[in-house]
């Protein structure tokens, strides 16, 4: 693995976000893992989101333990299927009325084109629409945070592997010439339209949405594929940072002044940069969205949100 100088300085201080509730999806495993941590040790409540009861229950327990924070907790949700993200969504804002952040970070690359039982490609179903789902039904919550402190705080884990993705609208399940990477970089870059498209919705003042780039981070990612992408693991590993270092950015903006301004942008390395031309198309982040909800079960006006 290489190191990074950027990492050297801690994203978040002991105590900076005392008092404020911070949910994590794919909190079991990987970066999610790393910056539930990180957000433990800044002695907030962490809610972590796993698919395993018992690992999901162990990781809650290891944490409270190596941080010494008692304010741990966990929900069991297997984003693939939209019942689940729903009945996620509904238990998050009935124990959460006010939460303080939401970090979207459950995500896989399937090498396989498989449909869930929602009749959705899993690639899209778990690295985008479960990210619609929580981002708009969670909205209320976020909104009620909302205060002299600032904003709430929305990060969607996004990649670099948006660069060069295409979405076309009128297949986002991929019936044409699929391929595994193919359809990764299409759900990452429907994370960044997401993000760009919410900014445009939701008044900064209330909630602030972000997408990131963690980096190539060492983790168990793509080892869901069977041998090929247990090679595929081992060739990325080289070139791989830690996953602490891969949710420094994640962390960083749910401390910093920053964090509470710049709603809708994509951040590498604690920097906003600019995605790819693709990424910036309004006319399509408005297509995606309104395709989304749909798939979603949401319907238009949403509470908090005004019309782009």
């Amino acid at each position: 693995m290489r190191s990074d100088p950027v990492f050297d300085v801690p994203p978040l201080a002991p105590g900076a976000l005392a008092g404020r509730t911070v949910v994590i999806t794919g909190a079991s495993d990987g970066i999610g893992r790393a910056l539930a941590e990180r957000c433990a040790i800044a002695d907030a409540h962490v809610v972590l989101i796993g698919r395993n009861e018992a690992k999901t229950r162990h990781v809650a327990s290891e944490l409270r333990s190596r941080t010494g924070n008692d304010r741990i907790s966990y929900q069991i949700a297997d984003l693939l299927y939209l019942d689940e993200q729903v009945a996620l969504a509904e238990r998050l804002r009935a124990a959460h009325p006010v939460l303080h952040a939401l970090v979207n970070n459950a995500g896989a690359l399937f090498l396989e084109r498989q449909l869930t039982r929602d009749s959705l490609e899993r690639t899209f179903a778990l690295n985008h629409l479960a990210t619609v789902q929580l981002g708009v039904r969670l909205l209320p919550s976020l909104l009620a945070a909302a205060g002299p402190d600032g904003p709430a705080r929305m990060i969607n884990v996004a990649s670099r592997a948006h660069m060069g993705a295409r979405i076309q609208l009128d297949d986002l399940q991929m019936q044409r010439g699929y391929s595994g990477w193919r359809a990764y970089a299409a759900s990452k870059l429907g994370n960044v339209l997401f993000t760009r498209a919410l900014a445009r919705r939701v008044d900064a003042r209330g909630v602030c949405v972000h997408a990131v780039h963690p980096g190539l981070v060492a983790s168990r990612f793509a080892t869901n594929n069977g041998p090929l992408g247990r090679l595929q693991r081992r060739v990325m590993d080289w070139f791989s940072i830690s996953n602490q270092a891969g949710a420094d950015t994640a962390a960083w903006l749910l401390g910093s002044d920053l964090g509470g301004r710049d709603s809708g942008g994509y951040w590498v390395r604690r920097a906003r940069v600019t995605p790819s031309r693709e990424a910036q198309r309004d006319d399509l982040a408005d297509g995606l969205w309104t395709r989304s909800l749909a798939l979603a079960g949401i319907s238009e006006p949403i509470a908090g949100c005004r019309r782009a």
